[in-house]
């Protein structure tokens, strides 16, 4: 009860209150807003009571226009279905995009687009996919776990942007819409409950406050229980406990400037990302084992120390329009995050609890970007600048029991050492220019001409810290504070520059049909691992060849996107396990190729099918790396050269070529149907989803013991409605069939026992959601 109650303060409390701050001003009217009451973009064409497919505006090409004549392939998902499908973060969505792959390790996210992703297991990681949240860049890969509510729409990009957006992205990027607004006074508050004692409130009320001033504001509050526990106490693992704010201010002054603000502010404090036990390598056992302590039998459960996540998240951004008369129009884009995350794991994961591993991530980000767009005779043009600045500490500071070497308990097993620690500051400086011309040759064919520079400077201060000889001290110094005594120290520093191209032709076949092609280029800059004391790793190139249609047909009752694509990847960062450090090297060359089919009918009024599905290829074509897991084995032949010995055979190795790469399944598809029965009270809708994924690797070594088989996942819904009340609910159940899957996957050092460790997907879930709009 006392959950219930937190969370209708949090949401429904919130809402109104905000609805009575409001109600003196309902009347206010905002003139020439391209906005409904709601803070939506309205769909540009077609009418769903006439069965037609409407459109999503989109502004991924930094202007809005209709996803079927933007020449990228892209995914637009409305914030009302994210809403009815329960979907609070990036994840849960993830499953119905094409060639999109999700997993977690620790508290980091592990998103892949086209097979390219983060697959780094070090905190302070930067992330190929780029996730812009109301056009600011938030450089943490956590920021996909951050609550996702009250959103006008998500636009999921794929392949490198580089033209169009001011941080690079190799893989793609994800832009997260917030609600404007609106013309009118608007709000809604909703409820949702579940099993695992799942109890979420949002709310959001927005309208005119003057005749030139709107605002809004949103929360959300989230609290469940968990899905797992630990053996030993009883106590849930991976559970939830988050709440988030945002307001967002509106200023229309006049015809030619405009101005929003927007602040936000997400904090969680749960016991999710403990390191889940999915296998044990052949050969191998964890210590503690040994002595008769054990692991959890349940993967979903955990065993020592029980894990710990706290995250804090907050920003503030200023966008600011100013139309320039026949120069265009200029756009400022400013903003300024902070993220904090502390968190601790048991890395052994047995009763023993040998392990205990506290780990950090803060960053503090500035990112400024200027653009000018407009349009010159045929030639439609962007020109941008841009800064980014992020001041980030990473860390983790593990204490280890000497019973993890072997120690015998009654000779000081027991005892526990500090180490090892890695931690670093690290300062990131980049700047970008970059532009995009559309030639409009005729009226149907058109040319997309964009290039961008980028520079990035990086500083670290790193350490490593092991008291390897210190075995009689208590552990005295603060968490993530080195003792010099036996500390390593180093300082680095790296620059990196690159010049990305791109080109796209784009055809309008009819209104309602067109085609593309494209050539891009994408980049990566290199870096360092905070705390391992590595050299800096190598940037990594990426070369795109695409093409794709987008075509509404039979009166757009059907809608069916497709793209082909081939990537030439180079320089390749991947992370290896030497030992206890996680290392970062550059292999050699990959290729990537596949395609995608986004697929929508309504064949008869009320009645939509959707149908996503992907195919991908995706290969090491040179890459030779030792194996930790065989230490001295190779294929016959194979070494590499050694840092340690250059004059010396070389260190024995395998040749991956040929190796799928992690987190690329060949195939996925996700299929849904829907049929909505006018009833006399009510129109209601059921649903049904249904998402095949095939065997997903979790490195690079393609080993049965780090791999998540093919399997299905099937949700279901039902939608009820009464438009005259504002009323609205959906019954859920995801995961109907209770399938266990694995999201991710590590291979741990050698002793730890080379367990296999990672996440896993969530359970059944099921509940009810009801919402009341105003």
């Amino acid at each position: 009860m006392s959950n219930l109650k937190l969370c209708l303060r949090a949401g429904i409390g919130a809402t109104a209150f905000a609805m009575g701050l409001w109600a003196s001003v309902a009347g206010a009217q905002v003139a020439g807003s391209a906005q409904d009451a709601s803070g939506q973009i309205p769909a540009a064409e077609g009418d769903q009571g006439s069965g037609a497919i409407a459109d999503i505006i989109v502004t991924a090409e930094r202007r809005e226009a209709s996803v079927q004549k933007t020449p990228i392939a892209m995914t637009a998902l409305g914030g009302d279905m994210l809403q009815k499908n329960q979907t609070v973060d990036i994840e849960g969505f993830a499953d119905s995009i094409p060639n999109v792959t999700f997993g977690k390790n620790t508290g980091s996210a592990k998103i892949f687009i086209r097979g390219v992703g983060l697959d780094a297991i070090t905190p302070g990681s930067d992330p190929r996919v780029a996730i812009y949240t109301d056009g600011i860049y938030q450089p943490r890969s956590q920021a996909a776990f951050v609550g996702l509510f009250d959103l006008e729409r998500v636009e999921v990009l794929a392949g490198p942007q580089g033209t169009l957006y001011g941080r690079n992205a190799t893989a793609g990027a994800i832009n997260l819409i917030s609600r404007n607004p609106g013309n009118e006074f608007n709000a809604y508050a909703t409820l949702s409950a579940g099993n695992y004692g799942l109890m979420r409130a949002e709310g959001a009320v927005g309208g005119p406050i003057t005749d030139t001033v709107g605002a809004r504001i949103a929360v959300q509050k989230s609290v469940r229980q968990g899905y797992g526990e630990m053996i030993d106490t009883g106590l849930d693992v991976d559970d939830e406990n988050s709440f988030g704010v945002r307001g967002k201010l509106t200023f229309n002054p006049s015809e030619t400037f405009d101005a929003t603000i927007v602040a936000d502010y997400y904090k969680a404090d749960d016991h999710t990302n403990g390191l889940h036990v999915l296998a044990l390598t052949p050969g191998h056992v964890p210590t503690p084992t040994l002595f008769g302590y054990e692991n959890a039998s349940n993967p979903r459960d955990l065993a020592g120390t029980r894990p710990e996540s706290h995250i804090r998240a907050y920003g503030v951004s200023l966008t600011a329009n100013l139309e320039l008369g026949s120069l265009g129009k200029l756009t400022s884009v400013s903003g300024w995050r902070r993220f904090k995350q502390d968190g601790v794991y048991d890395a052994d994961q047995t009763t023993f609890a040998g392990t205990p591993a506290p780990i950090r991530e803060n960053s503090e980000s500035w990112s400024q970007e200027l653009r000018i767009t407009g349009s010159v005779g045929i030639v439609d043009y962007l020109v941008g600048a841009y800064y980014f600045k992020e001041d980030a500490f990473a860390g983790i500071d593990p204490t280890i029991r000497l019973g993890m070497f072997g120690v015998p308990l009654d000779a000081g097993g027991l005892f526990y050492i500090r180490g090892p620690l890695y931690g670093g500051d690290q300062i990131t400086k980049a700047w970008a220019v970059f532009t995009q011309e559309t030639i409009n040759l005729t009226d149907k064919l058109g040319i997309d001409l964009g290039l961008r520079f980028s520079h990035e400077r990086r500083k670290i201060s790193e350490f490593t810290e092991f008291d390897g000889d210190n075995f009689t001290t208590p552990i005295e110094n603060p968490l993530y504070t080195p003792n010099p005594l036996y500390t390593s120290f180093l300082d680095q520093s790296a620059s990196y520059k690159s010049t990305d191209p791109k080109v796209t032709v784009h055809y309008q076949f009819t209104p309602q049909t067109m085609a593309y092609l494209t050539f891009s280029k994408g980049f990566k800059s290199g870096g360092f691992n905070a705390g391992f004391l590595q050299a800096p790793f190598s940037p990594e190139k990426l070369t795109m060849y695409e093409g794709g249609i987008k075509a509404d047909l039979f009166d757009r009752r059907l809608r069916a996107n497709v793209a082909a694509f081939y990537y030439d990847y180079s320089n390749l960062q991947v992370n290896i396990t030497e030992g206890i450090r996680l290392i970062t090297r550059n292999a050699a060359k990959a290729k990537l190729y596949g395609f995608e089919g986004q697929f929508t009918a309504v064949p008869v009024d009320d009645l939509r099918l959707n149908l996503n599905l992907s195919y991908l290829h995706s290969e090491y074509t040179n890459y030779l790396t030792p194996n930790p897991l065989f230490p001295g084995q190779s294929d016959p032949g194979v070494t590499i050269p050694d840092s340690a010995n250059p004059g010396g055979p070389g260190l024995p190795a395998f040749d991956l070529s040929g190796n799928q790469l992690a987190y690329a399944p060949k195939y996925k598809i996700d299929g849904e149907i829907a049929y909505t029965i006018h009833a006399g009270f009510a129109d209601i809708t059921p649903r049904a989803n249904v998402t095949w994924t095939s065997r997903t690797y979790f490195s690079q070594f393609n080993e049965p013991w780090a791999e998540q088989p093919s399997y299905t996942k099937v949700d279901a819904f039902l939608d009820i409605e009464n438009k005259d009340l504002g009323l609205s609910g959906t019954i859920f159940v995801r995961n109907l069939t209770n399938k266990y899957y694995e999201t991710s996957g590590t291979v741990s050092s050698d002793f730890l026992g080379y367990q296999v460790v990672g996440a896993l997907g969530a359970p059944r879930t099921y509940g009810v959601t009801l919402t009341k709009r105003f």
